[in-house]
């Protein structure tokens, strides 16, 4: 048998050709605290089932990494959804509506309890037990089409009416099959853990672990509202899944759209700024917070605008001008300073400059010298007035350690957040996560010059603080924001296409930018034309009235 060279973990190997990464694995699955789920060979990502003819290089992949994280949650999803079909029947509907924390939440059409719960629970772990075949399977539309509406998933059945492709990869296990919007473990056998926990009689939790963190607890108590909010919203527009936004743009109607939809998120920014002018003389500091590429700094500056026709006077304070100096900055555990860390926040001051001006004192505003690692005062100073409002946004906004001295009547909070409950179908999501990745390529290559490469290469390390700092400190928040636009994908197709282009089939980022050109296929381009310049759009792809 002819021989090939494997090279894993820096260590080179024989092998007979033809063998497959499935039973390489089997090889260094040892190496791993968690099950091999799939692997990149010489960076093309590939299913355990591949077959190696030529010598080259393997990078495996575990749900302790982001494409592992995924590839396990959307297995353990179809695992779900099986073992609810041998339970309740085809009939029944189970539809994944939105992440929340370590979980997805399911909506069922039928009402269930915590027994029923279990017995879903039980079979699931049936099999997984049984460690059956995940088979991915090439058929053309017309067939997937016909499969998916005599299954009476026609919102399936629609989706595939908007692909370019003739062909469509479906997955099976048993006589089960189902499309989704990202590739899968080669068994049941590898969903180790999971949970099932219940919100009400027709929705619970799946929840799964996430990167790097065995835990299943799920925390959404805080988001659950938005995105009830964001559900009934989209039953009032009948748009829950990417077929029905393209059906508008065929059908030319995608202006009115835009238009609701600005409309809806310029009035909830206006009832946020109602509700801290209900609140009297009270409320004297404004907090805003959230994840990479929310859209903050519009959030904040039209804020303002409304708190103006309440007859305040919103006054910004920067948060990175109290940065510690350089020598007293946090380090990570390679020796890099941890800018990102609230250690790195003289907050001392920064509570001691808030009360002095809540205070109706004149305060010296210290200016951070970014290239020198110092606070410098440059004569900047500052007092607050009767109808003055601080308004301060940071990454650490929310957590009361930056704010510990200020009386918490005296503060509002709020978590700024795009939170889509818009659908690829009933069960391929459209991840928030990727939502604001998409914007932050745009963000980065507009305002900074940066590639989609670089963006993409950073994205780990920026989801990674997201985790460490923001998302622990949400649920303090008064109110959550929703910033994303229904509308805002097709749009955003346009501008972001050509930079992944870009990314070269060697570069380290290459799977994430072909992962999302194909998820951006899923959705028709929308012209910007329409949009208003104060649209939360805007400050991503230009032109925005606050630049």
């Amino acid at each position: 048998m002819e021989k090939i060279k494997i090279n894993v973990l820096d260590n080179s190997y024989e092998y007979d050709k033809g063998i497959s990464l499935a039973d390489i694995a089997k090889d260094f699955k040892d190496e791993y605290e968690y099950s091999i789920l799939a692997g990149f060979v010489d960076n093309e990502f590939c299913e355990l089932n591949y077959c190696l003819n030529r010598d080259c290089s393997i990078r495996f992949v575990t749900a302790s990494d982001s494409v592992g994280n995924t590839i396990y949650k959307k297995g353990l999803l179809f695992v779900l959804l099986y073992a609810f079909k041998l339970i309740y029947g085809s009939s029944s509907t189970l539809k994944a509506c939105h992440s929340l924390g370590k979980g997805i939440r399911m909506r069922s059409d039928n009402a269930l309890n915590e027994d029923d719960l279990n017995n879903i629970k039980s079979k699931m772990k049936e099999l997984i037990e049984k460690d059956l075949n995940i088979e991915r399977v090439l058929v053309d539309k017309g067939s997937a089409i016909d499969y998916f509406i005599n299954n009476g998933d026609l919102e399936k059945a629609n989706t595939f009416k908007y692909l370019t492709n003739h062909y469509v990869n479906l997955y099976k296990i048993g006589d089960y099959y189902n499309y989704f919007f990202s590739y899968m473990p080669i068994s049941t056998g590898v969903f180790t853990s999971f949970d099932l926990s219940l919100v009400d009689d027709n929705n619970f939790i799946l929840g799964f672990p996430s990167v790097g963190d065995s835990a299943l607890d799920v925390s959404y108590d805080l988001l659950l509202d938005t995105f009830n909010i964001c559900y009934k919203r989209a039953k009032r527009l009948g748009i829950f899944t990417s077929s029905d936004i393209n059906e508008i743009v065929a059908n030319g109607k995608i202006g009115d759209i835009i238009k609701i939809t600005e409309v809806i998120s310029s009035n909830d920014l206006l009832n946020i700024a109602k509700s801290i002018y209900d609140f009297g003389d009270k409320i004297r500091v404004v907090l805003l917070s959230g994840p990479s590429s929310s859209g903050k700094t519009t959030t904040a500056k039209k804020l303002s605008m409304f708190l103006k026709s309440f007859g305040y006077n919103p006054v910004a304070l920067s948060i990175d001008d109290y940065f510690v100096e350089r020598e007293d900055t946090p380090r990570l555990p390679n020796g890099d300073y941890d800018f990102e860390s609230i250690k790195a926040i003289d907050v001392d001051l920064f509570n001691d400059n808030l009360n002095r001006l809540l205070g109706g004192e004149e305060v010296k505003i210290p200016t951070f010298n970014f290239k020198k690692g110092v606070k410098e005062y440059l004569g900047n100073t500052l007092k607050l007035g009767d109808k003055d409002i601080l308004i301060i946004e940071g990454l650490h906004a929310l957590n009361d350690e930056l704010t510990y001295d200020i009386d918490k009547d005296k503060k509002y909070k709020i978590y700024v957040s795009p939170l889509t409950d818009l659908n690829i179908d009933n069960y391929n999501m459209v991840s928030n996560s990727d939502l604001r990745l998409i914007r932050r390529i745009l963000r980065d290559n507009r305002t900074r010059g940066y590639s989609a490469e670089h963006t993409i290469s950073t994205w780990q390390n920026v989801r990674d603080g997201e985790r460490k700092y923001i998302y622990p400190n949400h649920s303090n928040a008064d109110v959550v924001y929703n910033t994303s636009l229904i509308y805002e994908i097709g749009v955003l197709k346009l501008y972001v296409l050509p930079l992944l282009y870009e990314i070269d089939s060697k570069s380290s980022s290459y799977y994430e930018a072909v992962r999302l050109i194909n998820f951006l296929g899923m959705f028709s381009a929308i012209s910007s034309e329409e949009i208003p310049s104060e649209s939360i759009l805007r400050e991503f792809i230009g032109n925005s009235y606050f630049e």
